[in-house]
């Protein structure tokens, strides 16, 4: 069984964001639905595999319950129709220069994905649409419901699931991966406000995958 990805918006992006964006999407596509992701994703090493429902507490899921989600396309509270639906919206947020940089604030088990326009434009010119698509794959999984662990090893679901599509691109585009891009979504260099509640009035700070 295949998982398909469907891009029903983008807003807040210039034309040759767009461009790039759809681009990188269908990367996504190609990671998700590859011969052996769904086996990579169920015997991957976690250290956090907290999900929550939007009015639930925080439980585990182990590896097969993960695929689980994603090869049904569940997003949070959504009929799971086996697609990962996804809508971005490109904002202005806090860059590498400032002391909080910020790759994305996707509200939890909420569409749209909000990315920031800096990273966008870092992935442009490094030509880099696999991190793009890590990138996406790594907010999908807050859309679906799934939460950063607090000791921020990179070793919960968003950040592994980010780093398997990364694994399953590379060999046929390892030529666009770039490392500067990379180290963006380690846990040493940027942040990511996306683990919060839908209602909940402002982002908490986690750590990027």
């Amino acid at each position: 069984m295949t998982v398909d990805v469907q891009l029903h918006e983008i807003t807040g992006a210039t034309d040759a964001e767009e461009r790039f964006i759809k681009d990188s999407v269908i990367l996504l596509r190609k990671a998700v639905s590859s011969p052996g992701f769904g086996g990579s994703v169920r015997q991957a090493e976690y250290g956090f595999t907290g999900w929550q429902s939007l009015h639930g507490a925080v439980k585990d899921m182990d590896g097969d319950a993960i695929w689980d989600r994603i090869v049904h396309g569940r997003e949070c509270g959504m009929t799971a129709d086996h697609t990962l639906d996804i809508a971005i919206s490109v904002e202005d947020m806090d860059g590498p220069d400032s002391d909080h940089p910020v790759i994305g604030r996707t509200r939890l088990g909420t569409l749209p994905i909000r990315t920031a326009r800096w990273f966008v434009a870092l992935c442009m010119d490094a030509g880099d649409r696999v991190n793009m698509a890590a990138h996406l794959m790594h907010q999908w999984m807050h859309v679906s419901g799934f939460v950063h662990g607090k000791d921020h090893t990179g070793h919960d679901a968003p950040a592994v699931l980010a780093k398997l599509v990364r694994r399953s691109l590379e060999s046929d585009y390892g030529d666009e991966i770039n490392a500067q891009v990379t180290a963006h979504l380690t846990l040493d260099v940027s942040d990511c406000d996306c683990c919060v509640s839908a209602d909940a009035p402002e982002p908490t700070p986690a750590r990027a995958a």
